[in-house]
């Protein structure tokens, strides 16, 4: 089935002669242009889709436990009824319709208390990826091998907008780009010959029913443009790096009452502790065994071999 297509030839035969026209196209594309590459040092597994490439070994030592700061923890506060009265009032305010009378005159009866927690652990990590990609080649800039070797795929200087937040960037690889004569999409003539049911045979631009009536994609010649070389016939490859910066979260809500988890997750609370540094190490005294058990489970998934982590924060708001 035809997707965006693939150019065709225009074949115009006039006696024994044929004339290939660049400026007349029709898509159908289930073919991609098709290349061999040189291997590039580094980047040796690079292909039209993305490879994985993991950072090189960094060295971190954990501190000891006798040189690791300890932990302050803020207990949470006790609600006194008039705190709690003023919640209510907020709350009830902020509906549409409702009054406050009845909550400003409440009689509490009893207040009973309830302590959650919501525990987090966020790691800010670093993938990179390459691949084999191409552009029109309109007699640009070619930074090809000439120039050098390339910059391995961890030299190249990238960097983050704003810490855990996710984030993609794409980089020319430099010293990686050539130019391709002919656009093996279309071998060079700007369009390309399709098959059909067995036979070879032209297609009409399906905007325009083959150019009874001209439109603006393909400006009345009943055909649209290779979609590879964009009618150029020419094709500049270069190596592409993909850089992706995730912020990995884990959250565990623990809740003792009859409050439901999604309420304590939309809450904001008391901050019970908050850390951010390049590794975090998992809880081991606070107050809940629970989150100490979720602590260390969560620290020991968020590993990541195949990425480089910057930071990692954990915290119980």
């Amino acid at each position: 089935m035809a997707k965006e297509g693939a150019a065709i030839n225009e074949q115009a035969t006039n006696g024994s002669e044929q004339v290939f026209s660049k400026d007349v196209h029709i898509e159908d594309n289930d073919h991609k242009p098709e290349v061999s590459f040189d291997t590039v040092s580094g980047y040796d597994h690079t292909r039209t889709d993305q490879s994985l490439l993991p950072p090189p070994p960094m060295e971190f030592a954990a501190p000891k436990d006798d040189v690791q700061p300890p932990l302050t923890f803020t207990s949470a506060p006790v609600i006194s009824e008039d705190t709690a009265r003023q919640a209510l009032v907020e709350f009830v305010s902020e509906q549409r319709c409702w009054g406050t009378g009845t909550a400003k005159s409440l009689t509490f009866e009893k207040l009973q208390p309830s302590t959650s927690y919501h525990y987090f652990l966020e790691t800010f990590t670093e993938e990179r990826t390459s691949k084999w990609d191409h552009e029109p080649f309109c007699g640009q800039f070619v930074d090809g091998s000439q120039n050098g070797p390339a910059p391995g795929p961890w030299e190249i200087l990238a960097t983050f907008k704003e810490i855990f937040k996710n984030e993609i960037q794409h980089h020319e690889v430099p010293h990686t780009a050539f130019v391709k004569v002919s656009c093996s999409s279309c071998h060079g003539s700007g369009s390309r010959t399709v098959t059909r049911n067995g036979k070879s045979c032209r297609e009409s631009c399906p905007w325009c029913s083959g150019g009874r009536v001209s439109c603006s994609n393909c400006r009345g010649s009943g055909k649209v443009r290779c979609p590879a070389c964009k009618g150029e016939c020419r094709l500049k490859w270069f190596i592409k790096l993909i850089i992706s910066w995730v912020n990995n979260v884990s959250e565990h809500v623990i809740e003792r009452g009859v409050i439901p988890a999604y309420m304590i997750s939309q809450s904001t609370g008391t901050l019970g502790f908050n850390e951010v540094l390049p590794r975090v190490q998992p809880v081991a005294n606070f107050p809940v065994a629970e989150v100490n058990e979720v602590s260390h489970n969560f620290v020991g998934s968020h590993q990541f071999p195949m990425k480089r982590i910057h930071m990692q924060a954990y915290k119980i708001p």
